[in-house]
Formats: structure tokens, sequence, C-alpha cells
């Protein structure tokens, strides 16, 4: 109980912070939509992609190595604590600075491959600088959630978001930079909140000495996962590069708008994320561990398929109220692209058993083999089906990974999942979600129907004591009615 209580009030804080963070870029979609053409957007999304495969070489796994060294070192005291962090700070300005200078001699290639030679060296160096201050950032931020204060994260985090949408949009509409606008005011407003950052957690620096003996044990712990960073981004983006290849730059705009719009379930799914994340590691050390996750599991799982359905119900009316007709046709793929988020989450949840042991290496097998499954499933669906099969390949990929973690984990660690209660949650939400786009418009039953499928997934996501409560209430409130 007392972990739940820590769960619901850090996913408060970082639910409210994910909603004024986030939400900023996202209610910032009317302007930017007018300011920024379907090939525009494609671009960005397509250097947004190589940013995202820089930044996985960058960490190589080390985000997950101090989560986990940081509760281990406990014991020992703040000082060992932050020897370990200040080793990891140092490695990564040290490996950083070169991954850097080594993407930067290879810009000229990545312009003629995927941007057909518009661009210049200066948005490759702006847009690398970027990665590697965000990576800056992002250490100290995690060091914020370790010590579960959830309030310095949100700030920090929305104080980023805030700083680079308004040099953004000075870049872009006062100094007319178009693009390189959008990346410049990224990579100042990463290195800035980064300084911020660092100097709130200032305790956790130790730069006395360069603490190398650390790196082995760091190193060895985060390499392994470096393949499952690899495999999921490739899981992630690989429907961009196919939409692109078979569709164009357009075509991939579109498609990145309707990713904005399904980022919306992407925000609970992150509140979620940073506060069940230290708990976890807290559960999986502890004799009620298993029922943590058990409860945690039917929770997420049911709640979060009532919330794609309740997405792809809304997603027309967002998508013509917050862009221009250009965009219109990016509704029709955002329910399907709502479930990838949700699968990515319950991960965290479903491997408990890979991490309990520290098998690692199985992570990145599994990831590994799951970006091959959606690089097939996306040659075999996008030339067919367009964004719709590339939105489709990517979510069945996701769910057959969950699947398959779960299975493993659970000879490793046996926490008995209810998988047949999990399958029909989803089974559920995916059912209306294909239901509501084979209907030509929506009348009063579609309505509530949506409403009562809602109320179903959500119900069932109570355990039985709880049920049981309700149901009496129910009952009660009946028999008053008609008495």
């Amino acid at each position: 109980m007392n972990r739940l209580k820590q769960l619901s009030k850090d996913s408060v804080i970082y639910g409210l912070g994910g909603v004024l963070g986030k939400g900023v870029s996202f209610f910032l979609l009317p302007i930017y939509t007018r300011i920024f053409t379907p090939s525009d957007y494609g671009n960005i999304e397509m250097m947004s992609v190589i940013i995202s495969l820089l930044s996985v070489i960058l960490s190589i796994g080390l985000d997950s190595a101090q989560s986990f060294f940081f509760f281990e070192q406990r014991p020992k005291g703040k000082e060992a604590q932050a020897e370990m962090i200040t080793s990891i700070l140092q490695w990564r300005i040290f490996w950083g600075v070169i991954i850097v200078l080594i993407a930067g001699g290879l810009s000229p290639l990545l312009n003629a491959w995927f941007f057909g030679g518009k661009l210049t060296w200066v948005y490759f160096a702006i847009s690398f600088s970027s990665a590697f201050f965000g990576m800056i950032m992002n250490q100290s931020l995690e060091i914020f959630r370790l010590q579960y204060k959830a309030w310095t994260f949100i700030i920090i985090t929305i104080a980023n978001t805030l700083l680079a949408s308004a040099l953004i949009l000075t870049f872009v509409i006062f100094l007319n930079l178009g693009i390189l606008g959008y990346f410049l005011g990224s990579a100042i407003a990463a290195f800035a909140t980064a300084f911020l950052g660092w100097w709130i957690a200032r305790s956790y620096i130790r730069f006395s000495i360069i603490h190398y003996s650390w790196w082995p044990r760091l190193i060895k712990f985060g390499l392994p996962l470096l393949p499952a960073e690899l495999g999921f981004f490739v899981m992630n983006t690989s429907d961009r590069w196919f939409v692109r290849h078979y569709m164009g730059e357009e075509s991939l705009g579109i498609f990145s708008i309707a990713a904005k719009f399904a980022i919306l379930m992407a925000f609970a799914i992150d509140m979620f994320r940073k506060a069940w994340w230290p708990l976890a590691m807290d559960a999986m050390h502890s004799e009620d561990g298993k029922d943590t996750f058990r409860t945690i599991a039917r929770l997420y799982m049911g709640l979060g398929s009532a919330a794609v359905v309740y997405l792809t119900f809304l997603s027309p009316w967002l998508v013509k109220i917050l862009t221009t007709s250009s965009y219109y046709s990016a509704y029709s793929i955002i329910g399907i692209m709502a479930w990838q988020p949700l699968f990515y989450g319950f991960y965290l949840i479903g491997s408990a058993g890979i991490w309990k042991v520290e098998k690692t290496y199985i992570t990145s097998i599994l990831m590994c083999l799951t970006g091959l499954l959606n690089i097939f499933l996306n040659y075999l669906w996008v030339p067919v089906f367009g964004a719709i099969g590339a939105a489709i390949a990517n979510s069945v990929a996701y769910f057959v990974w969950i699947m398959v973690s779960i299975f493993i984990s659970e000879r490793l660690w046996r926490v008995n999942f209810n998988i047949y209660l999990l399958l029909a949650q989803i089974g559920i939400g995916a059912a209306i979600v294909v239901f509501l786009y084979n209907i030509p418009e929506y009348t009063a039953i579609t309505i509530i129907l949506v409403h009562l499928i809602v109320a179903v997934l959500v119900f069932s996501s109570i355990n039985a004591a709880a049920k049981k409560m309700i149901l009496q209430k129910i009952k009660k409130y009946k028999a008053e009615i008609f008495k």
C-alpha cells in the first residue's frame, strides 16, 4: 500500500509536469502547422530520427546503470553514490565529444542520403550538439527521480520545454531561420537546463579526480543494453523510414503529426514510467514485490486500454481543431499509434524477472529480434496500406515484444501475471478502435458504446475486493432508488 500511495503521488506530480511540459509543444501545433509545411515536418522528423540514434550511442545504457547502482550504493552512503554518478558524468563528457565529432564528420553522407543535399553542415552540428547537451541534462534529471524529488524533476523539464518553445518561435517567426531555428532553439535550451540541473544536483559531483575505477563496472552493466536500445530505436523509427521511402517526405510530415497526437497517450505512460521505475527496483527486493507487480499490471493495462479507446474516439475533433486542412488525414492513424506507448510502458512491469536476476542481455536480444520483426512488418504492409500499415506494424511488433518478455520473465522470477485478463483488456480495446475507424460517422449509440467499453475496461483493472465493494454500493443505491 505504501508503494501504491507513493506511485499515485508521484504519478500525479509527473502527470502534471508532463501535461505542462510536453503539452506546450502539443498546443503549439496550431502555430507549427501553419509555419511548417508537411515537407518541412518530414525533414524535422527525419533529423529527429538521426538525433535519436545518436542519443542511443551516446547513452550506451548508462541511464539504467545509474538507476541500479544508485540503490545498490545507498547502504554505503551518499559519498559512494556521488562517486558513481560523477564517474558516469565524466565518461559521458569524454565519450560524447568523441561521438559528436565522428557524427559531424559523417554529416555530408547523411545529408546526401536522407535530405537530398538540401542542408548544410550547420544543421547537423547544431542538432548533434542538442543531443549531447540533452544527454547531460537527462542524467541530472534522473538523480532527482531516484531521490523521489518529482517536483524538481518536473520544474527543470518544464523550464526546458518553455525555453525551447520560446526560442524556436523567435528563431522561426522573427529571424526566419526555418527548420534550422527549430533545432537551434532545442540545442540552446538543452544547454541551459543541463547547467541548471547539475547546479541543483551539485552535491553529487566529485570532480577532484577522474573516477575511472567505476567505468569497467558501469560499462559492463550498460553495454549489454546498447543492442537493446538500438533495437528499440529500430522499433520506434522504422515506420518513419518506410513511410518516407515509399510515400515521400510530405506523407512523413503528416505521419509525424499523427504521432504528436498519439503523444497524448505517451503523457500518461511517461508519468507512470518515471514514478514506477524506482518503486519497481524497490519492490524487486521486497517480500511483497510480486503482489505489487500483479496489481500494477492489471491497473495499467485496463486504464491504458481505456485511454487508447477514448483518444481514438476524440481524434477526428482534435485534428480539425489543432491543425490545418493539410494535416486532417492524420486522424485515421492516431488510435493505432497509441498502442505503441502503452505496450512500451508495460515492459517495465512485464520484464520484472529479467531485471531481478540482472540478465540484461536478454533485453538486448528481445529488442533486436523485435526490431527485425518491425522492419519485416513495415516492409510487408507500408507498400500496401501506406501510413496505416506502418502504424499497425509498429503496434503489433510492440505487442509481440511484451508478450515474449512476460513469457521469459516468468521463468526467471515467477510473478504469476493474469495473462488472460491482460489479453482480454487489450482485445476489447483493439476491437473498439477498429470499430471506430470503420463507421462513417458517430451516432448516439456509438457514443454510448464507447463510454460503456471504457467503463468495462476501467472496472476490469480493479481487484476483487474493490469490485465487490463497488457492486455492493451500486446495489444499495439501486435499492434506494426503487424503494
